[in-house]
């Protein structure tokens, strides 16, 4: 009871003190519960203008898990995100302009370049519920293509 009390008097007073706060198990059963109500909520609108890959979709990108050990420079499978370009087999593009559409949705313009060409495409990503695998959406022809998150390479 005189722990309650010096609680709400704390609070009264508009001090913060540990021992007000629920115990490990409390905060533990609290902290799920925002978790799952979190997977739970609808992917909010953003429209945020971006000029570059946000981190989350940032990294090396395979049609396959098996596709990961191929060489990225040399395999046809293989996509990479780094910062503002797009890296496939034989061409890259430079992000000109993007679009966060949601927290797991963006849409980007891209100038590409490859096999002594040049040429301008549009392109969405999304992410998977579980931010391990990415469908890209090629918005002019409306072809899809699906890759799985490859691990970090270690430098070293």
């Amino acid at each position: 009871m005189s722990a309650r009390l010096f609680c709400v008097s704390a609070a009264l007073i508009g001090g913060v003190v540990g021992a007000c706060l629920p115990t490990g198990s409390e905060s533990e059963t609290v902290e799920a519960r925002s978790q799952d109500e979190a997977a739970k909520a609808p992917d909010a609108p953003l429209e945020i203008a971006i000029n570059q890959f946000p981190s989350g979709y940032q990294g090396r990108w395979a049609s396959t898990t098996a596709g990961c050990a191929d060489d990225p420079e040399n395999s046809e499978q293989m996509m990479s995100l780094q910062g503002k370009l797009v890296k496939f087999h034989e061409s890259i593009g430079t992000m000109t302009a993007g679009k966060r559409m949601t927290s797991r949705a963006m849409e980007a313009e891209f100038e590409f370049v490859g096999e002594g060409e040049k040429w301008n495409k549009r392109m969405a990503f999304e992410m998977s519920e579980d931010r391990k695998s990415l469908t890209r959406t090629d918005k002019d022809s409306g072809a899809s293509y699906r890759y799985v998150q490859c691990p970090k390479l270690m430098a070293g």
